[in-house]
């Protein structure tokens, strides 16, 4: 006791130790810092003046990201870098082909950097580990009345009803029918955003503090405690009944993703979390669909003349078919065009192919892409009058009659990438889930179009509509967020029932 009291009474002992905790601290979160510094002999756009900690840079960036990648570009430079929660290096599009299989950069990386490296508690289902690579190949090979005008708020009611048919792809009805299910399947991604929003505003170094404190990340752990217990229950259900079932002459049950991920996992050798990989596929599935059809219906709204063509379309196609089978869909080539013409004016995102660059990558030019670098690909090709003539005007036609031509007849089609056209990627990974996606979005716009009539509230007196820029007046417009861009959730469409409807749609079906 009487050595301790003396090494601490010790001056050169307290600095020392001071010392050593400082060094421990730094050691601990050196990574977090370095992450945040900007990468050298790359342009760094949107930083002016005094700001250490970025403060200001990162609030231009969310607010106009746009502006800032246009500028970038507009000085001549092929690759910089923008300030978001970490620097992101953005890439001209001519690189594309380098890159998008590129063994050292690194897509699910880029992804878990993104959302905190699991880190944080409650953002597991962006962190499947070695079960992630399941729910990939699961997705890759298995899934593949009112008469008077009525509003409707597309955008907030679209994802639940999204939901309901992709839950009853994915787990069958009983789980579709079930409503705390579809709530944690539609919300958890919203809220996942948000809770990832908010964190960044915090230093890298009391995230993990923070998380504890805050609302919106005790949501995604109540989330994904409420979805393993309905999912284990699920699971539980199922071995009884076929244990049942075995004893007895009923007709086997249909298999979906719960089957699917067990099957795959065994003969793997990977483990899963079931349940964090429902979320995850929920989260790939219901969200991109709901703002692909949310920015269909806006324009189809905004340009009316495209739905009649599109009703006589699907009739012609059920008259020479006999029903709606998947082989149907693929010949709905003018709804092809205009999902992916939409796609084109409204993209999810200003950059695409995220990656994490796990090596120092060499590029072509001579460009080095920096080891631990975040990159994005530029998407301003979808403006690009070289590629598409006029290219702010929407044209639902444009990749109608790009397949008309000789040679064309199996391209430009909505779920094609190419180095023009890479809304769901490029390359290796490119989104695996995109044909159920594209044959989802048609099932649901046979039904809306067939079935309803539909306008923008704000037309023939009914309101006040408001435009975008290069878009029809009234289209409303989306806002961007950083380099996301999102759909209005403000806006809401008037409908009504269209009195006589063709066909019976209830029964069409193989």
């Amino acid at each position: 006791m009487a050595v301790f009291t003396e090494l601490i009474q010790s001056p050169y002992a307290v600095q020392g130790l001071v010392i050593s905790l400082v060094a421990v601290l730094l050691s601990i979160f050196w990574q977090d810092l370095a992450d945040e510094i900007p990468h050298r002999r790359i342009p760094l756009i949107g930083k002016d003046g005094w700001d250490p900690l970025n403060k200001k840079t990162r609030q231009r960036f969310t607010s106009s990201a746009r502006e800032l990648i246009l500028e970038g570009f507009a000085k001549g430079a092929n690759i910089f870098q923008l300030i978001s929660v970490r620097p992101l290096i953005i890439l001209h599009p001519k690189y594309i082909d380098e890159i998008k299989n590129h063994p050292h950069l690194d897509f699910q990386g880029a992804v878990e950097r993104n959302f905190f490296d699991n880190r944080i508690s409650g953002f597991e289902p962006f962190h499947a580990g070695v079960g992630g690579q399941v729910t990939v190949d699961l997705v890759r090979t298995k899934l593949t009345q009112a008469l008077e005008w009525t509003p409707y708020n597309f955008s907030a009611k679209i994802p639940y009803v999204v939901a309901r048919l992709s839950t009853r792809a994915f787990l069958g009805e009983t789980l579709a029918n079930n409503k705390e299910w579809i709530d944690i399947s539609v919300n958890y991604t919203i809220d996942a955003f948000n809770a990832a929003r908010e964190l960044r505003q915090w230093l890298t170094i009391l995230r993990p503090v923070a998380q504890y404190f805050l609302t919106t990340t005790r949501k995604l752990r109540s989330h994904l405690s409420k979805g393993k217990m309905i999912i284990d229950a699920e699971i539980k259900r199922r071995h009884l009944a076929a244990e049942s079932e075995s004893e007895s002459d009923n007709e086997p049950r249909l298999q979906d993703t719960l089957d699917w991920y067990e099957q795959l996992s065994k003969s793997s050798g990977r483990p899963v979390n079931v349940s964090n990989g429902q979320i995850a596929l929920s989260m790939a599935a219901i969200h991109t669909t709901s703002n692909l059809l949310t920015n269909v219906m806006y324009d189809l709204a905004a340009y009316p003349e495209y739905i009649q063509p599109l009703r006589d379309e699907i009739l012609a196609v059920i008259a020479e078919d006999g029903c709606l089978k998947k082989s149907s869909l693929l010949k709905l080539k003018l709804m092809d065009s205009v999902m992916k013409e939409t796609q084109r004016v409204h993209p999810v995102s200003m950059v695409s192919l995220s990656r994490l660059a796990k090596k120092e990558i060499p590029l072509s030019d001579g460009t080095i892409i920096p080891k631990g670098a975040m990159i994005g690909v530029s998407t301003h090709t979808n403006t690009d009058p070289t590629i598409y003539p006029s290219p702010e005007l929407y044209d639902g036609y444009r990749f109608h009659k790009k397949r008309q031509q000789p040679g064309n007849e199996q391209r430009f089609q909505f779920v094609t990438t190419s180095r023009e056209s890479f809304g769901f990627g490029h390359g290796v990974h490119a989104c695996p889930g995109r044909f159920f996606a594209a044959n989802e979005s048609k099932i649901f716009l046979v039904h809306l179009l067939l079935k309803y009539e539909w306008k923008l509230k704000g037309a023939d007196g009914d309101g006040d509509g408001h435009a975008g820029p290069g878009v029809a007046a009234g289209r409303p417009a989306n806002f961007d967020h950083g380099t996301e861009i999102i759909t209005d959730p403000g806006v809401e469409l008037l409908f009504r029932s269209r009195g006589v409807v063709e066909i019976d749609l209830a029964a069409l079906g193989e």
